[in-house]
């Protein structure tokens, strides 16, 4: 009942302000007064629809792993996080293509900043708003025995770049990222031969 009464209520304050941006703007010209309110309610609709898409995108993975006998950490290590980086790639690859030197490092500090945005802000908001939902109880977490791992293989690959770039004068070549890429491989190949052989060995039980 609740779930429904925010919908409604969206749905009421959507058409409201839709209304009002129909009636107050031009197709033509973009709004020149009280740009504030305008940035908000922008900032405000991308968050929600972001949200929406994200928890349906959720339900839907988990439903097919389900139904096909995949893990839900395989699910969010390979389609989840391919579907979520694979803007990030596109931008970051024209940059530093096309983009020059200062391309380049606007590439390399995007591809750290964005997973530190997403581990430190998302992760953080997220855990605050689910354990707020379920206060006084605890959350808990599922625990996932391959965690550690990618946890490692993260790890490690950051450890690659801070060694490699020193010793090359800060300079972006094929060691670092043939590094990089041989890291992000072996981990893939290692959870993905852990997985199969967990559920062959289901399999094998039954």
């Amino acid at each position: 009942m609740t779930i429904l009464v925010i919908y409604i209520t969206g749905l009421i304050l959507g058409v409201t302000f839709g209304l009002v941006a129909f009636v107050t703007t031009e197709m033509s010209n973009p709004p020149k007064n009280c740009l504030f309110p305008w940035l908000v309610a922008g900032f405000l609709m991308s968050v929600t629809w972001s949200y929406v898409t994200a928890q349906e995108l959720v339900g839907l993975l988990v439903s097919v792993g389900y139904l096909l006998g995949v893990s839900p950490s395989i699910l969010g290590l390979t389609v989840l996080a391919w579907g979520n980086s694979f803007g990030d790639l596109i931008t970051n690859l024209t940059m530093a293509l096309n983009g020059g030197t200062e391309g380049t490092q606007i590439a390399f500090a995007a591809c750290y900043a964005g997973p530190i945005f997403n581990i430190l802000f998302g992760l953080g908001l997220s855990l605050v708003g689910s354990a707020w939902s379920t206060y006084p109880s605890p959350l808990v977490i599922r625990r996932d025995p391959y965690l550690l791992e990618t946890v490692c293989f993260l790890a490690g690959g950051l450890l690659w770049a801070l060694v490699v770039l020193p010793r090359r004068n800060m300079r972006l070549d094929g060691v670092l990222g043939g590094g990089l890429l041989v890291v992000y491989i072996s981990s893939m190949s290692l959870r993905l031969i852990q997985t199969l052989g967990s559920l062959k060995l289901q399999k094998e039980i039954n």
